[in-house]
Order: C-alpha cells, then structure tokens, then sequence
C-alpha cells in the first residue's frame, strides 16, 4: 500500500516494516548491502530515536516491479539508519506482517532497537492522538508548548515529553525562550492540555512561579528518573546539571541494616520468644545503610522510590532521607566509596565522588 509520511504521520510507520524508494541521497546507506546495485527500494523498520526522531532502520534492498517486492539479505554487521526527513514526500509501501514472517527473518536487527526504548510512561505518550497537532512531525516526542506568564506574551517552545504525572505531562525544554519565563532550555516543566472554545487542544505551561515544578512534582522520584534517562541517552554537561539540580531538591530511599545495640541483642538472644510476641530494646536501633560493591569498588545506594528497589529492597529497613542528608551519610562512610549510585537495578545513574562537593557551590 502507497503512502506518503507527510500525509499519515508517525504511526504508518512506527514499529512497522516499509520500503523507501531509493534516491541519490540513500544509495550510500545500502552500499554494504547485498544485491545494493540492482535495488531500487530499501526495506526498513521505523523505530523513534527519543532524541533523534523517527527513523528507519535498514534491513534490505529490495527491487520493486510492478506491485510486487523481492527482498534481499539482510546485513547484521552493518547499521544504516534513514531519518524520515529524508523520505517525507517519498511515496513508500508498507507491509502486513501479520505471521510475522519478515519479523522473524531480520529479528536479530530490530531486537538491537530496543537500546533506543524510552520507557513506558514516553511510550504511552506515543499513543495519545490528542498530542497529534501539537508534535514535531520528524520528532513525535517534541510538542509544541506555549509558555504563559503574568506580564509577558504567550511564547511557543518545544518540549521533549519526558514523563507523565496525574495531572500533566512533563518534559525538557529544547529552545531557550525569548521572554523570561524564569526557566530556560534543558530545563523540566509541567504542562497541560487546554482546549478552546472550538475544541481545539494546544499545550500550556504555566511559569507563574506558583505553577513551576514543586516538591510535591518531585516527591514520586519520576522527574529525577526522567532526567537520569535524559542524561543516559546524550551524556551532556547540560543533562548532568539537570540530575544534580533534580538531586538538590529530592528526597531519596536508602537501604539500610538496623543494629541492636550488644546489650539489646544478647537480651534478645536469652528470652525464649514465640511468633508474634513483641520486644522492646533499650537502646536506640541504629540504621546503617547498605554499602553495594562493584570490582574493586563501593557505592552508596540510593533510590528514587520504592519500588525501584525492586527484589532487593526485600531485605532493608527503608529510610526517606533528603538527597543531602544521604550525602552527608556517603562522605562520612567508613568505606572508600567511589560514588553515589541512584537506582542501581533498573536504570543507573553514578554520581562520582569528584562531584559531591558541587553541591555546596548550588
């Protein structure tokens, strides 16, 4: 079936196998692939790039004749990728792959896609139709958002989506704005659907400073997760001050043993106690956080919330600290620790102990 992305947009493409005329501009990207010389179609896989846009993954020449495809063999030690800029007006085909015949013959290339997965919350936002005339038509994760403030005009700005909260979706502004809105590109902001009176949606950010983004914005550990992702994807001086700016502002989860005093334990260890029977101590409790190692190296586990400690938190007291406190609990630890490290069984982010005294300057 014919189509052009400039008439049906990201979807017709997304996760779906289609062949792209090729051009002058595309005979480079198939040259290392077999039957490159006598092809005339380029069959790919379209995938978002949550920073580069909608791209298409090439698997294998192919020659069109007529209304039929002859697909060739793939290359596996060869990536070659096509931002859709360069096909927008092209007239491409795609195919139904119901039996997932063409899945299973170039699965060990579009398995190696799922470096550029961005998370559910990002992927749910992939499916909002709302967002629709408010996206980047290259970049389906950008939206068009107006920034409004008392005393300036209503400015538009594209923010990448990063998350999704109760209440509004949150994500990374891409362009400094010309007005002072008192926050600037590479920041996160909060914004929400509005709908006029036409019912017409458009993107607002309020930036009246009431409406910008709060501790409470922050308790839930998604904003810090977001910016952990951003950095991971494009390690950026920009992208690690957003982490340490989240960090200022954060509490955080650590792990920790609870130790009875000696006086404490040794009356435990005497009375015959049975199941369910309570013992008071005498002595405070005292919570020592757990020390992780890796190779030769320590580290001061943190984590964002709960449940990013996943099976192994099953075996701490969890302790809600404020990021600096936990700061203060890494620098005084007895070990030689090498770093911070936030949410180290899902998505990890290391903050190097070079950086610690950083802080104090914030």
């Amino acid at each position: 079936m014919g189509m052009k992305y400039s008439e049906v947009g990201f979807r017709a493409f997304y996760h779906n196998f289609v062949a792209v005329p090729i051009k002058d501009n595309l005979k480079e990207v198939v040259e290392d692939f077999p039957g490159a010389d006598k092809a005339n179609y380029i069959l790919t896989y379209g995938y978002i790039d949550h920073t580069e846009g909608l791209t298409l993954e090439v698997l294998a020449t192919s020659v069109k004749h007529d209304e039929s495809f002859i697909f060739g063999v793939g290359n596996t030690e060869k990536s070659s990728k096509i931002r859709i800029g360069s096909v927008m007006n092209d007239e491409c085909f795609y195919f139904d792959d119901k039996d997932e015949k063409m899945y299973k013959s170039y699965a060990d290339k579009i398995e190696m896609l799922e470096i550029y997965n961005a998370g559910d919350e990002v992927e749910e936002s992939r499916n909002m139709h709302f967002l629709d005339e408010s996206r980047n038509p290259e970049y389906p994760d950008d939206v068009l958002v107006y920034l409004v403030k008392d005393g300036n005009n209503p400015e538009g700005c594209w923010v990448r989506i990063e998350g999704l909260a109760e209440d509004h979706i949150f994500g990374t502004l891409l362009n400094e704005p010309e007005q002072d809105f008192g926050c600037h590109e590479g920041d996160k902001i909060p914004f929400y659907v509005k709908h006029n009176d036409y019912k017409d949606i458009s993107l607002w950010s309020n930036m009246n400073q009431s409406s910008r983004i709060t501790a409470e914005d922050l308790e839930d550990g998604r904003v810090l997760e977001a910016a952990i992702h951003t950095f991971n994807e494009a390690r950026t001086e920009k992208h690690l001050l957003d982490i340490m700016a989240i960090l200022r502002d954060s509490y955080v989860w650590v792990p920790c043993n609870a130790i009875m005093s000696d006086a404490d334990q040794a009356r435990l260890t005497a009375k015959d106690l049975k199941i369910g029977e309570e013992f008071t101590t005498h002595d405070q409790i005292r919570m020592v956080p757990d020390i992780l190692q890796s190779g030769d190296e320590f580290f001061f586990p943190v984590f964002s919330n709960i449940e990013a400690m996943g099976e192994y938190g099953n075996g701490f007291s969890k302790v809600q600290k404020h990021f600096l406190e936990a700061l203060v609990l890494a620098k005084n630890n007895e070990k030689d620790l090498a770093g911070i490290v936030i949410n180290a069984f899902s998505e990890p982010y290391i903050l190097d102990k070079e950086l610690w005294n950083l802080f104090d300057k914030m």
